[in-house]
């Protein structure tokens, strides 16, 4: 065999061991790139199980809340005598379904099931009720109501009395699983409320009772409850799972390639998941000053004074566009950044405010607290560290407690109360009528300031039951000697409505939006000057 050939066979034979090698290189590489991508795909289930047990145990602790609240009513009803069609039975009926936001209806059974009397003093809608599902030692059973509009359904609970009469409460569908956003990211998320034997009771999305996700590789999540029959599923198609998680896992598939190439990949992920973190982005904003206190003027109805204002968070980045509340705020709760949040509106309003609130100890300033701050004293210790010796005193601050969330311990938080009125600060609850509490809330906390919805208010002059309930809760305030206060009014009308209705503080548009400090501080000087004053006149027109 000549140089020549040989050359050529020694070509061939090496670029054969090249290939070989090259296919060996990407088959090594592929093994560590496999492994990465099943132990992801089995991290990401996990943590959507964690989501999905999480939204199944929130939901859960809000239906068993629930049906203890109207458990309670029926049982008080009870034990107060209300058996019969009396007008003071039918009275005591009326008077808690007005002042409970579960109750849907209170009716009187006769031993075969009958309606005898509602609370409206006829028989409500004719409806039809599945199996009762009994509770376990307790004269209580559940069942799922259809009325005529099969898009309007309820749970009825049904309380056994001595006589063999029943009291039954009605329990409105919304309340029990609440029609929250559950399409976040690409959809494919339900949760179901249903009787332990399996029976569907509602599902969210809504109107979703019977269809199924048909995706073999869904995922579910079962949360039963100790004390009723009934359990919440959560489900999550596996569709929705991969589209979900979509960009993390071709993230992560990069990021082995990078690594096994040039050992870079891990830190280039961490990067850009930091950059994508929200939680991470608002702490970042709160470091950098851009969460900032906006100011809404509470005004006496009587005069067109201002009283004081409430102070809400506004976002504003450094390019001078602002983030609704609704997107930070349910995320600083969530991560524990409510807090710091909290604590450094407080310090912002002491520098914009100090000096006009030191010449006008009258007015007073409210901020808004959430559940978990009344779980302990600390906000005690921030409150005296921020004001002790401030141009603001303690005495012109109103704390508002939500009543959209349970407080996790009403004893300990009666107590933090307590030493808050200690300091001289009132403490409010807002949007009564709308959420856990109820009159338990005003018995229980011994609260100075009630707040009445902006739901009630817009409903003034077109529904009944709404008037009713802002009477009845003027009533309960002057009786208790708790201030009342009215948010969300945006029209004289209303104005002159809440006037004459013993009500005399309100806030909202028809008075001023939102203001930033320069705004709100000019405002308070124009009020001190009545002849340039343009919304004391107009209030006191509508009110004359």
């Amino acid at each position: 065999m000549g140089l020549q050939s040989r050359l050529g066979l020694d070509v061939r034979i090496q670029g054969q061991w090249l290939t070989a090698a090259v296919v060996g290189a990407a088959l090594l590489a592929a093994v560590p790139l496999y492994a990465l991508d099943r132990a992801f795909v089995a991290f990401m289930e996990n943590q959507a199980r964690d989501r999905l047990a999480s939204s199944a145990q929130g939901a859960l602790g809000v239906a068993e809340a629930r049906l203890d609240q109207v458990s309670d009513i029926l049982r008080r009803l009870g034990e107060t005598g209300v058996d019969g069609c009396s007008r003071a039975s039918l009275e005591a009926m009326r008077l808690a379904v007005f002042t409970s936001t579960p109750l849907k209806g209170l009716s009187i059974l006769d031993d075969s099931g009958r309606t005898l009397c509602s609370h409206s003093g006829t028989q409500l809608d004719a409806y039809a009720v599945s199996r009762e599902y009994a509770q376990p030692g307790q004269k209580f059973s559940l069942a799922a109501a259809r009325f005529r509009d099969l898009s309007d359904r309820a749970v009825r609970l049904r309380f056994e009395q001595a006589d063999g009469r029943s009291l039954a409460a009605l329990v409105a569908i919304d309340v029990l699983l609440p029609d929250v956003d559950l399409n976040g990211g690409h959809g494919g998320k339900r949760l179901r409320l249903m009787f332990a034997s399996g029976e569907i009771i509602a599902s969210r999305p809504s109107n979703d009772e019977i269809a199924g996700i048909d995706d073999e590789g869904s995922l579910f999540v079962r949360q039963a409850s100790v004390r009723h029959p009934i359990v919440i599923v959560a489900e999550l198609s596996s569709t929705a799972l991969a589209a979900n998680y979509g960009d993390l896992q071709f993230i992560a598939r990069i990021a082995m390639l990078v690594l096994v190439v040039l050992g870079t990949g891990l830190v280039w992920l961490s990067l850009r998941r930091d950059g994508d973190d929200p939680i991470a982005e608002l702490q970042r904003a709160l470091r950098a000053g851009e969460i900032i206190p906006y100011y809404q003027p509470t005004v006496d109805t009587k005069n067109g004074r201002i009283r004081g204002a409430e102070v809400l968070a506004r976002w504003r980045r450094s390019d001078g566009s602002f983030i609704q509340p609704a997107h930070f705020i349910p995320l600083a709760e969530q991560s524990g950044l409510i807090f710091e949040l909290t604590d450094s509106l407080m310090r912002r309003v002491r520098e914009d405010l100090g000096a006009a609130y030191k010449d006008r100890p009258r007015l007073r300033l409210a901020f808004n607290l959430f559940a978990g701050h009344l779980a302990n004293a600390k906000i005690v210790d921030d409150v005296k560290r921020i004001f002790e010796g401030a141009d603001i005193s303690t005495s012109q601050l109103v704390l508002e407690v939500t009543e959209r969330a349970p407080l996790p311990d009403l004893g300990e938080a009666r107590r933090v109360i307590a030493m808050l009125q200690g300091l001289g600060i009132k403490v409010a609850i807002d949007d009564v009528g709308t959420g856990h509490g109820g009159l338990s809330y005003l018995m229980k906390l011994g609260v100075d300031i009630i707040k009445i919805d902006k739901m009630f208010i817009d409903a003034i002059g077109t529904e009944r039951y709404s008037q009713t309930i802002i009477e009845t809760l003027v009533d309960l305030g002057r009786t208790m000697n708790i201030e009342v206060i009215a948010e969300g009014v945006e029209s004289f009308e209303q104005v002159e409505y809440l006037r004459l209705k013993g009500v005399h503080e309100a806030q909202g548009y028809v008075f001023a939006p939102p203001l930033p400090a320069s705004s709100y501080l000019a405002l308070v000087e124009a009020m001190e000057r009545p002849k340039l004053s343009v919304v004391q006149p107009a209030v006191a027109a509508g009110a004359a």
